[in-house]
């Protein structure tokens, strides 16, 4: 049987209209999407990285099921470079319940360091694009993106380093006392060691010493190297200070003085 081709005009109009009408009450539904993001948890990995886990909770009142649910997260360096990266997937949110999910992200917190020392030393502020995605009714594709800037706090902030303090030790070595102090801004603990070496003025390394380090986040510290050096030793001389943590180094630091 042939069908005229105005019925099928017809009938196509009509699917086209239904369609249009479906994905409009499928969009005005998500004006009953509840979406709430809780309070980060910030842990470390094995691999000394940091792994944000977002509580994420999602409230379906719409019209119709959710499908493909896709939550995307980047952290931008301030160059703009891309420093971490973390999505979550969710197949269907139910129409009349609440989907609750962890969106867990990563941040290499060695690689970025690394890549951009000036945030051992400077606060600022990174970059966060957000991207969800979703399809209304399982059909409507759906997305929105925004930024969000979030503070970086340096963990070696306002890091000072005093002038060598020189006494007597005994008849044959003095003690050297170097002063140093810095305020740990960052959002993780820092363990680790600071070491001093001692040098004549024929680059001739004359002394050294260590002291460990336990800074807690968003704490100052105040700390002190004690170095024993040789009480003959050729008045100019320089000092060099290395900070090594679990994340990073950072130096030598280098110190001129002169006796």
């Amino acid at each position: 049987m042939r069908v005229p081709i105005r019925i099928i005009g017809i009938v196509t109009s009509i699917f086209w209209i239904f369609l249009i009408i479906f994905s409009a009450s499928a969009i005005y539904s998500l004006k009953d999407i509840q979406f709430s993001l809780g309070q980060p948890q910030v842990s470390t990995t094995e691999d000394n990285q940091l792994l944000f886990s977002f509580p994420v909770s999602i409230t379906n009142t719409g019209f119709y099921n959710l499908g493909h649910f896709n939550m995307s997260t980047k952290i931008l360096n301030v160059d703009g470079s891309e420093v971490a990266r973390g999505s979550t997937f969710v197949p269907i949110i139910v129409q009349g319940q609440t989907t609750n999910i962890t969106h867990d992200m990563r941040l290499n917190i060695i690689d970025l360091l690394h890549t951009s020392p000036d945030l051992l030393l400077n606060d600022t502020e990174l970059r966060v694009n957000e991207t969800v995605s979703m399809s209304a009714a399982e059909i409507v594709p759906i997305q929105a993106s925004s930024y969000l800037p979030i503070p970086w706090g340096a963990p070696l902030h306002n890091l000072a380093l005093g002038m060598p303090e020189f006494g007597a030790y005994n008849s044959t070595h003095l003690r050297v006392n170097i002063p140093f102090s810095f305020e740990n801004h960052a959002f993780f603990d820092l363990t680790g060691s600071v070491k001093a070496r001692i040098y004549n003025n024929a680059n001739v390394l004359i002394g050294q010493g260590q002291t460990n380090m336990e800074v807690s986040q968003r704490s100052p510290y105040h700390g002190d190297l004690e170095l024993y050096i040789l009480s003959r030793t050729i008045p100019r001389t320089h000092v060099e200070v290395l900070f090594t943590t679990q994340f990073f180094k950072y130096g030598p630091l280098v110190i001129d003085y002169g006796s």
